[in-house]
């Protein structure tokens, strides 16, 4: 069965200026036209074995700090 979903590492930055990476799930959506396989960005992350929805902002909040942080994604990837 192909791979319909992976995990990249990101960027994400608090208020106070704290950068951590985290893992956002990407899922493959067929370009037909080009018969590309493209990766679509998700407004989820993958953290501490969690899947954790992001907020519309791409905003979310660390479940072991309690920290807001915002997610720096990139949204789509061949």
């Amino acid at each position: 069965m192909p791979k319909s979903h992976t995990l990249r590492e990101v960027s994400a930055k608090s208020s106070r200026g704290m950068e951590i990476v985290v893992e956002q799930v990407y899922e493959k959506i067929s370009d037909s036209m080009q018969h590309d396989q493209i990766w679509s960005a998700l407004p989820k992350i993958a953290i501490t074995n969690k899947v954790i929805d992001l907020s519309q902002d791409y905003t979310f909040t660390h479940p072991a700090t309690g920290e807001v942080f915002k997610v720096f994604s990139h949204e789509v990837y061949v």
